[in-house]
């Protein structure tokens, strides 16, 4: 804040001429003036850090409904501090502000504890493709590294020393400096600097240039089977938290930097189709499936792990996690498709929009990608939009009519009779996320079908479909009648493989340019 200038004192005899006293009141206004700037050039311009988090709730602030990292953390404020717990066990998730930054300079105190992982992302995405600095409980190996599922920035972006300036069971200050179409990153904490680090292309889907600031709570991965166990079921201690406060950022003027370009798969020709615009259905036949199974295992007692002591679980940690898979776990119920239903055998593309309504709002488009883009899948398309494109193709066609797809029709044709979670291996035989190379969409068909040969059910982008949002992670047995968002199922290209999955949904409206849909159709 800027010093208050006293008055200057001048006492000046009654008897002095007139001239002289002009020439007095003139020095001393003079020195009044250099004083006033000697110190304005020493006070510090209040506007360069300003405040994203006041402290006392979560305003400017959202938690993501359609991210990769869990839907389930809960975050609160607690003591003038941003805190971030699992809610129920095994589940984490992101939290981001409502606003994008370009090029800033963040500045933060963390707190965490021991037997955690978490991140501070940096342009991150609703979904939290992002720029990622890991933190790993309280100080532990990993914290302040530079992380990422396309990274190639991590190797100059490691600290070594952390144990030197580590302030254990306290807090930590953490200063990023971001900026750059390419980006330059350097990280200071506890007024150290730790790294430089400047990345050989935009790792952000789509070359993103902006993004959200975001904090995220590590899932556990106590839902996600994995050949030869469960992963990650270690990563966060029951009870444990990440806390932040006096969170402030100061925007830089943009650096001028050339954006890499990206390049793709050739699209692949879509099979002819029964309708007017090449829409192509699979039928699926009537059936029943379990929705909605919550099934938490906690690992044994004593904890094996090859660790440091302060990150092993205790006993009342096992006790803790026992009570909560108790609580917290669901036995699900069971859905039944009394008739048989004609689904989209692709996501909606380019193509068939454009051909439709005459203009393509894809982000991913042939500007962008460097090739033709007409099988890609449409994206960038609102719930409402969608219904426009639903309303002018049922014009075009007196035979059928065309809607999305209910939850549960998306969800049992997605399923295509399993009755588990897919393994790692055949989520990715079947669906493109983000730990593919190149960050674009990609041609609808261009992975192997489910069961059922439906293709891209997970993965490439998200579908809308036509319930409204529950407010839950899962699906209840009765859709709301009413709601603000509608469902988004499938995952995307910023889905990890372990939530690729048609287990969850998540509520839009995602990112811009990972949301799409597919149809069902059905006689007049």
């Amino acid at each position: 804040m800027a010093k208050t200038i006293p008055p200057l004192q001048i006492n000046l005899p009654i008897s002095l001429p007139r001239l002289d006293l002009i020439r007095r009141i003139t020095v001393a206004l003079c020195l009044i003036l250099f004083c006033h700037f000697c110190f304005a050039q020493h006070v510090p311009n209040p506007q360069e850090f300003v405040p994203i988090f006041n402290g006392k709730d979560l305003a400017g602030w959202h938690v993501s409904k359609t991210n990769h990292h869990g839907t389930m953390g809960n975050f609160f404020v607690e003591d003038g501090a941003l805190v971030m717990k699992q809610y129920p066990y095994g589940q984490g998730g992101i939290i981001l502000t409502d606003k994008k930054y370009r090029d800033f300079e963040l500045s933060l105190e963390f707190k965490g504890y021991p037997g955690t992982n978490g991140g501070i992302f940096l342009r991150s995405s609703e979904s939290g493709s992002a720029y990622q600095l890991e933190l790993a409980g309280d100080g532990e190996r990993g914290t302040g590294n530079l992380i990422g599922e396309l990274l190639k920035t991590t190797a100059n972006a490691r600290i070594e020393n952390l144990d030197e300036i580590w302030k254990k069971g306290d807090w930590n200050k953490f200063r990023v400096r971001f900026t750059g179409e390419i980006p330059k990153v350097s990280l200071w904490i506890n007024g150290q600097k730790m790294w430089d680090a400047e990345a050989e292309r935009n790792d952000l889907i789509g070359n993103e240039t902006d993004g959200m600031i975001a904090f995220q709570l590590h899932w556990s991965a106590t839902l996600q089977p994995v050949p030869g166990g469960r992963c990650c079921d270690f990563s966060w201690r029951p009870e444990a938290s990440h806390q932040f406060r006096n969170i402030m950022i100061k925007e830089l003027k943009p650096e001028e930097a050339m954006i890499s370009s990206s390049s793709s798969l050739a699209p692949k020709n879509i099979s002819p189709a029964a309708n007017s615009v090449d829409i192509e259905f699979v039928r699926i036949e009537p059936g029943k499936m379990l929705v909605g199974k919550i099934e938490i295992e906690c690992p044994s007692f004593p904890d094996t792990r090859d660790v440091p002591d302060e990150s092993k679980w205790t006993e009342n940690d096992f006790k803790l996690c026992l009570e909560m898979a108790e609580r917290d776990s669901r036995p699900g119920f069971w859905v039944t498709m009394d008739e048989p239903y004609f689904i989209g055998k692709y996501e909606v593309t380019q193509g068939q929009w454009e051909e439709v309504m005459g203009f393509n709002p894809s982000v991913f488009n042939k500007e962008k990608v460097g090739e033709p883009t007409e099988s890609y899948p449409v994206e960038n398309v609102t719930w409402e939009m969608v219904q426009d494109f639903l309303k002018k193709l049922n014009s075009m066609d007196r035979i059928y009519s065309y809607r999305l797809p209910t939850e549960f029709e998306w969800e049992y044709a997605a399923r295509a009779g399993n009755e588990e979670l897919l393994s790692w291996s055949e989520t990715r035989k079947t669906a493109w996320i983000q730990q593919a190379d190149k960050g674009t969409t990609k041609p609808v068909g261009t992975k192997e079908p489910n069961p059922w040969e439906l293709h891209d059910m997970l993965g490439n982008v998200w579908e809308w479909v036509d319930d409204y949002y529950n407010n839950e992670v899962f699906a209840g047995p009765v859709p709301p009648a009413r709601g603000e968002i509608h469902v988004l199922k499938g995952g995307s290209i910023t889905s990890d493989v372990t939530n690729t999955t048609y287990l969850f949904h998540g509520a839009g409206p995602g990112n811009r340019y990972d949301v799409g849909f597919r149809v069902v159709r059905q006689l007049r």
